[in-house]
């Protein structure tokens, strides 16, 4: 016992002297500082300079925004301003009397601004740590002592409160004598003392009431709470005269009271009144003293405290106490932040949107959400929701500057609407606490009165509001969004929420009406509004693509049976045609979008009106006008674009448009290949040709597009399809559904069968793209065309001469002799018929093709018919053979004689 007194008293003994050598050295710093400071000063020629310039400074940082940091700070973090400039003035005034003024424009009055010297190690020893050391070493020592006075029973607990709140009453006395006997320097950062003995004094003072009421139990809850409070306020309140340090140090404690007296009546009034002078004393004192981080920290404070009042609501019912809390705090960061920070002119134009302002404002809307479910949807519920969201329109149209506030009102709106009715109770609500387990159970409350009558008050009311302030603030390109973007959203959630994917004509009727409202108001905005008007275009594209979304919300509501994408395809087309006899900026891209929308509707029901409707008729089906409208629509509105501008807009519909033609040639092939059955997978080579047909003549048809319309969409759509179609063939049509391997049917027919549709048409194709490839793609492309439609020729004769021998199936029986011989002849007449064609029309390719055809035959006359033919088939083979060889060679010799030829220059 008698070493940890000795320890003790050492420990204070020392905490003591440093703290007077602590204030000796500063005393003596300050002072020659000051010393300094005046011997530079007449120095200075132009006193009177120095004067008007210092009081310049002071009245500009004077009128400076609230919040726009330009105010100066210490190092330490404590503002002067009023001290600041005080030696200054005294030092000029003498200066004035000795000397007269002069214009010295090479030197530079002496501000606020000016670069601090720097400090030594040993300067920040004796200014700064000694000092927050001795501080402590108070705090400490005064802690220390009461434990001492406990364990020894020298005091018995009302004595030693009593002692606690002396000692910091005493602290907080030295500390204001200290500032106002010796005002702080601001251009010579270092410890603040008389903040260090303030902090150290409301510490002790803080730690004795909370002894009191838990240690001792010497006063109740309440008296604990308002003593707590009291201290914290007044703790915050000092940051006006001591600095930002004492600022934090009071917001903190002032949060954290509550959480340290325990109570067994929750009650949420108290902390609602609580929170409201928490706010304003935070919101007060940053005002004051112009600290951005404060009113931040403050509102960060606010806003967590409302949550907290909203749990307390949840469990004891006060929703009164929530929506006061919530009103108050809420006028409260307008004001803070928006009212008194900028001015209301609805008309200027904001240089920079003050994003966070705006976000705060919307953050402190949402804790009504809760009042929602606590209320169970009341009318006052409702109003107060209302209120809010109406005032956040309103402040976003008198003060541009935040006018981002009004997409929260709107998300304000719609978050309240969208959790009335919310499917929660499929949730298990075991696992969560009481209070989550109410708020959902409030959620899932199928029967909630007035829910239509709401959403259209929400509705009109933001819509409204929204479109006033389109009229007549700067700010018109949010609230414009804003007025179009709610109202939409209400009505789907109450038709979404009422009758799902169902004819529903109430709903289309007031999406219809809201559209002819929407179109009122581009009407109106187009016509008044002067081009040069801030915010003019995007306030009238909003309004007009909310026409263009109303119309289509109103299709969607009240069509089905596969109208629907057609007619959302003809608004599309019809948005596009608006634009162009009326240029709206933006507009294409919403009709485009519309177009999408038409095609998500069609990929949702890809049967258009179901497979069980659809029917088996071939070609005059739902299909033909599901599908092909939208193709014709995207068509139309491509064309009309390209008429009026080529843009990415443009191409994007020239995309789509090609695409939905190929699909719907696509989809009426699968219907009538498979017997109306949709869902089953295309494995047969009928209905693969006729794709693959689909994909040449769509390549070749956007190909003779392109060079009218010279599109990048159509250029590089055929050469993609094109190659697709290439591909189809050599992989499909050649090898895995050959009918000699694959035994499919070609039908009865020698010569109209399946192997004209699926070899001699796709070869003749592949001719006329290599042909007109030409000069319009690369040489790739047309040797890959010619080689495949030579290959498709073989293989069509081949079939053809298989087929007349065996049909309708190619894998059934063996070859006889005059089937072998029968290929021999067909591969040299074909051979010879496009060499003739390749000298008629100049073309080194079909010369080349035939080459190999010829070759061909001689290969199977002696690699196959020596062996595979006896007798008289034998000789006739190498007889014809031989003749057609030398006629070969004669026709050559005629050609390459002939005055004046030149076949083989001829090369394409």
């Amino acid at each position: 016992m008698a070493g940890f007194a000795f320890l003790l008293s050492c420990f204070l003994l020392i905490g003591s002297g440093l703290g007077i050598i602590t204030f000796t050295r500063a005393r003596r710093v300050e002072r020659r500082l000051r010393e300094m400071e005046a011997q530079l000063q007449q120095l200075i020629d132009g006193g009177d300079l120095l004067a008007d310039g210092a009081s310049a400074a002071s009245r500009e940082a004077s009128t400076t925004s609230a919040f726009d940091g330009s105010q100066p700070e210490q190092a330490h973090g404590r503002d002067a301003p009023e001290r600041s400039v005080a030696p200054l003035s005294k030092s000029s005034q003498g200066t004035k009397q000795k000397k007269p003024a002069r214009s010295t424009p090479e030197r530079k009055p002496l501000s606020a601004h000016t670069t601090p010297a720097r400090v030594s190690l040993e300067e920040r020893f004796g200014t700064r740590w000694v000092v927050w050391a001795g501080g402590l070493a108070l705090v400490l020592g005064g802690v220390f002592l009461v434990r001492y006075s406990i364990e020894a029973g020298l005091l018995t607990p009302p004595a030693r409160v009593l002692a606690g709140v002396l000692l910091g009453l005493a602290l907080l006395a030295g500390g204001e004598w200290l500032r106002r006997k010796y005002p702080d320097a601001p251009d010579r950062p270092r410890a603040y003392i008389p903040g260090v003995l303030t902090f150290a004094g409301t510490t002790t003072v803080f730690a004795s009431i909370f002894a009191a009421h838990v240690l001792y139990g010497l006063i109740g809850s309440v008296a604990a709470f308002l003593l707590l409070a009291c201290v914290a306020l007044l703790t915050l309140a000092a940051a006006i005269l001591h600095g930002p340090a004492i600022a934090s140090y009071g917001l903190i404690a002032s949060y954290v009271v509550p959480f340290l007296v325990q109570s067994d009546q929750a009650s949420a009034w108290p902390l609602a009144l609580y929170g409201i002078a928490v706010t304003c004393a935070a919101y007060t004192v940053a005002r004051l003293r112009l600290w951005r981080w404060l009113a931040f920290a403050g509102a960060t404070g606010a806003l967590l405290w409302g949550h907290l009042i909203a749990l307390a609501a949840i469990d004891t019912g006060m929703a009164g106490a929530l929506a006061a809390y919530d009103l108050v705090v809420f006028a409260l960061a307008a004001f803070v932040f928006v009212i008194s920070f900028s001015p209301r002119n609805a008309a200027q134009v904001p240089g920079r949107q003050d994003r966070a302002a705006a976000l705060i404002l919307f953050l402190h809307a949402g804790p009504l959400l809760y009042l929602l479910q606590i209320d169970h949807f009341s009318a006052l519920s409702v109003i107060m929701v209302a209120t809010v969201a109406i005032a956040l329109l309103l402040i976003a149209t008198e003060w541009p500057v935040v006018a981002v506030a009004a997409p929260g009102a709107g998300v304000l709106l719609i978050l309240g609407f969208l959790s009335w009715d919310v499917p929660l109770s499929t949730i298990d609500l075991q696992q969560y606490p009481v209070a989550a387990s109410r708020i959902a159970a409030a959620l899932a409350d199928p029967d909630a009165d007035g829910f239509v009558q709401v959403g259209l008050l929400f509705a009109f009311l933001s819509g409204g509001l929204s479109a006033w302030g389109a009229w007549r603030s700067a700010g018109r390109w949010a609230l414009a969004a804003t007025g179009v973007g709610t109202p939409l959203a209400l009505i789907g959630i109450g038709y979404f929420r009422l009758s799902p994917f169902e004819v529903n004509l109430m709903f289309s009727g007031i999406a219809l009406a809201l559209a002819a409202a929407f179109l009122c108001i581009t009407t109106v905005l187009d016509r008044n509004l002067r081009p040069a008007i801030f915010g003019r275009d995007a306030a009238v594209t909003a309004y007009a693509t909310g026409t263009v979304g109303a119309i289509a919300a109103a299709m969607a509501m009240a069509l089905q049976d596969g109208w629907l994408p057609v007619a959302l395809a003809l608004l599309a087309a019809g948005a596009v045609w608006v634009h162009c006899q009326r240029p709206l900026p933006k507009l294409p891209m919403v009709a485009f979008g519309v177009a999408l929308l038409s095609c998500a509707a069609i990929a949702h029901q890809p049967t258009i009106v179901g497979p069980d409707r659809l029917g088996t008729t071939p070609i005059m089906n739902a299909l033909l006008y599901g599908y092909g409208v939208p193709a014709l629509a995207f068509s139309f509105a491509a064309w009309r674009l390209a008429r009026h501008a080529r843009d990415r807009v443009q191409q994007l519909f020239e995309a789509l448009a090609l695409f939905l033609c190929l699909t719907t040639l696509a989809v009426l092939v699968h219907h009538a290949m498979n017997d109306g059955a949709m869902h089953t997978a295309p494995e047969t080579l009928a209905e693969w040709s006729l794709h693959s047909l689909v994909m040449l003549v769509g390549g070749i048809a956007a190909g003779r597009l392109d060079r009218v319309a010279h599109s990048s969409v159509l250029r590089h759509g055929s050469l993609g399809l094109s190659l697709a179609g290439f591909a189809t063939i050599a992989g499909l049509h050649l090898f895995v559904l050959n009918p000699l391997v694959s035994g499919e049917s070609i039908g009865e027919g020698a010569v109209l069968n399946l192997l004209l549709v699926a070899y001699l048409l796709p070869a003749l194709l592949c001719a006329a793209i290599a042909l007109w490839a030409g000069r319009h793609r690369p040489g790739w492309y047309r040797l890959v065309a010619g080689g495949l439609s030579g290959a498709l020729a073989f293989a069509w004769v081949s079939l053809e001469v298989r087929a007349v021998f065996h049909r309708p199936y190619l894998d059934a029986g063996g070859s006889g002799p005059l089937e072998l011989y029968s290929y021999s002849v067909a591969w040299l007449a074909l051979g010879i018929l496009l060499l003739l064609l390749g000298f008629r029309l100049r073309l080194r390719l079909l010369r080349l093709v035939s080459a190999a055809f010829v070759l061909a035959a001689v290969a199977k006359v002696f690699l196959v018919d020596m062996s595979g033919l006896d007798g008289v088939w034998r000789a006739l083979s190498f007889i014809g053979l031989g003749v057609a060889l030398i006629g070969i060679g004669l026709l050559y010799q005629r050609v390459l004689t002939k005055p004046g030829a030149e076949p083989f220059q001829s090369v394409r």
